[in-house]
């Protein structure tokens, strides 16, 4: 379960310094449809096992990407204004 709530934290953190971070398999819906599933077919515990290590992976997933953007994003503003110019003619 508490992959379950990382997932939506570590989203919810991560947009907080970029603009968007929907990546990863096991969001929302996902997870919803795989509990239904548990509960109408009596799978639980395969379920809660599922969640658990795809969320997790979720949630590297994000962390990872998050890492990514920031860099990306820091190095275009420490880039000069001439250097983006000159970087776009070539």
């Amino acid at each position: 379960m508490t992959a379950s709530v990382m997932v939506s934290y570590v989203r919810a953190r991560a947009e907080n310094t970029i603009p968007t971070c929907k990546v990863g398999f096991m969001e929302r819906p996902e997870r919803v449809v795989l509990f239904i599933i548990g509960a109408l077919f009596d799978r639980m515990a395969p379920v809660l096992w599922i969640i658990a290590v795809l969320g997790n992976l979720t949630v590297i997933d994000r962390m990872i990407f998050t890492w990514q953007e920031t860099k990306r994003l820091e190095d275009a503003q420490l880039r000069p204004a001439g250097s983006r110019a000159a970087s776009k003619a070539n």
